[in-house]
């Protein structure tokens, strides 16, 4: 039943998630990618837990961590196998996730609960540690760099929830604010500009000084690092605070880099509109994608994800 599977996919070639769908006959696909969405909906349990055994080959494992999983999906020639359920038409479907309820209902939350407060306590026992450590340390840089000026940044504003809806509906009435509009646009440009710049140098090993632009070669994770304009930083810290912050990044960085490219080549109103209604759209589609991670639009607007995600949808269907 799996050699099929096996031979195509063997330890060292793990699938891509498009493969495995690929791999099904489109009728097995479907039950499927229903049986995922019961998953999801139903168990709150995801499909990203993967691992090879030699006897059947790439695993699925259904659950919240590594180590809290609910149950796990083998894969046939023309079937898939669910807690010993055989899954080809509709009713060994619903078979399956009857079983996966009963596994469900036998302490899979009160499991996740406990491994979750372990998880907690360990982090904060963790933490205490680091903390006490890292207070040590900065009171020991503090002997090797001006505390007024160590680890001081400056990164570049987010766009304002109110400003970005006050643009969309002067625009939505034909009169668009053009200071507003060449705002909004130059901070989304600026905060790109310096994300990419930043990461691209912290990824080298380098600093950019942010007081006056100055590339500093990182002496070491926590050492500090002087400019010679007089401000000193750490890396970690560096790091830190650009991550905290939501500096733009990551995946989503070609949709960053884009609006960059295209937002100096903007000459008049429409065009500068359209490049800013295009990156708002890429911020609801990353949205509603439902992918894991942080949506592009807590990089670029200000507020928590749900405030932002009542806006960008609000300004979706305007």
């Amino acid at each position: 039943m799996y050699t099929e599977w096996k031979n195509k996919y063997p330890k060292n070639n793990k699938p891509a998630y498009g493969e495995l769908l690929d791999f099904f006959t489109p009728y097995i696909r479907e039950l499927f990618l229903d049986f995922d969405r019961e998953m999801r909906e139903q168990f709150k349990v995801s499909n990203k837990y993967h691992r090879f055994l030699p006897s059947v080959g790439w695993v699925y494992g259904y659950g919240r961590s590594y180590n809290c999983e609910l149950l796990s999906v083998t894969i046939g020639s023309d079937c898939f196998n669910v807690l010993e359920v055989t899954i080809k038409d509709k009713d060994s479907l619903e078979n399956a996730v009857k079983k996966a309820k009963n596994a469900y209902d036998n302490g899979f939350e009160e499991r996740y609960a406990d491994i979750s407060a372990k998880r907690r306590a360990n982090q904060s026992e963790r933490s205490k540690k680091r903390i006490a450590r890292e207070k040590i340390e900065i009171e020991n840089l503090s002997e090797k760099a001006d505390p007024e000026k160590l680890n001081k940044f400056k990164w570049q504003k987010k766009v304002s929830r109110s400003d970005l809806y006050k643009l969309y509906r002067s625009e939505s009435k034909s009169i668009v604010d053009e200071v507003l509009l060449n705002d909004i646009g130059l901070t989304f440009y600026l905060r790109c500009k310096q994300a990419k710049e930043v990461r691209e140098c912290m990824d080298k090993g380098q600093i950019i000084c942010h007081h006056c632009g100055k590339i500093i070669t990182a002496s070491g994770y926590a050492s500090v690092s002087h400019c010679v304009c007089g401000y000193s930083y750490t890396y970690r810290e560096y790091r830190r605070s650009c991550n905290a912050v939501n500096m733009p990044g990551g995946r989503a960085s070609p949709i960053f880099e884009k609006f960059t490219q295209k937002w100096l080549g903007c000459k008049t109103t429409k065009d500068k509109m359209l490049l800013i209604d295009w990156l708002v759209h890429e911020c609801h589609a990353t949205l509603m994608s439902g992918e894991e991670g942080r949506s592009v639009c807590i990089n670029l607007i200000e507020g928590t994800l749900k405030q932002i995600g009542d806006l960008i949808t609000e300004l979706a269907y305007e």
